[in-house]
């Protein structure tokens, strides 16, 4: 092993001993060869093969074996590097997270304060439309007719009818301040 895989950390669970972090990438790869037990080699069978002196006489014994046909690289990542890795890169996503809730909580309390502001200057108007008696009488007369008649979308047109009598009370409001 390289430096790079020896971590520096002390393990005091084994007397103080640096312990080591295996890579974090493929071991090496194998490969099968025949060994003939009768006495030649691979590469000499291939040999007497090759110029037709091999005899076929009697049982060959062969033998299996792995080779290694390539090691795994000594500059790859080693496990306590790529966990270490993944713990900076979580941290981070925690964060960002934590950043974008604050963000939504801010802007949901802005959020319900303009509606909360919006809506109490919208009962105020209410309140002063209903000074007027004459739009009292007007908005009674469209709750009774919709409550004996059952008419579609009444509610709705009671609820445009102040809408629209709110905006005219600004328009005049606006020009008897101007």
């Amino acid at each position: 092993n390289t430096g790079k895989n020896v971590s520096s950390g002390i393990n005091a669970e084994y007397g103080g001993k640096k312990t080591e972090s295996h890579p974090a990438e493929p071991g090496p790869e194998f490969f099968l060869t025949k060994f003939d037990l009768s006495g030649h080699s691979p590469l000499v069978e291939h040999c007497l093969r090759e110029r037709q002196l091999a005899r076929d006489v009697g049982v060959s014994k062969l033998l299996s074996r792995k080779e290694i046909s390539s090691y795994p690289s000594l500059e790859g990542l080693t496990y306590r590097q790529l966990i270490s890795q993944s713990r900076k890169r979580v941290k981070g996503i925690s964060q960002d997270v934590n950043k974008y809730w604050e963000e939504c909580k801010r802007l949901h309390i802005r959020t319900t304060n303009e509606n909360q502001a919006s809506r109490l200057e919208y009962q105020q108007k209410s309140w002063r439309l209903l000074d007027n008696p004459t739009v009292v009488s007007k908005l009674a007369e469209m709750i009774v007719n919709d409550r004996l008649h059952g008419t579609a979308g009444a509610a709705a047109k009671i609820s445009s009818t102040i809408d629209s009598l709110i905006a005219l009370q600004d328009e005049t409001d606006d020009k008897s301040n101007s």
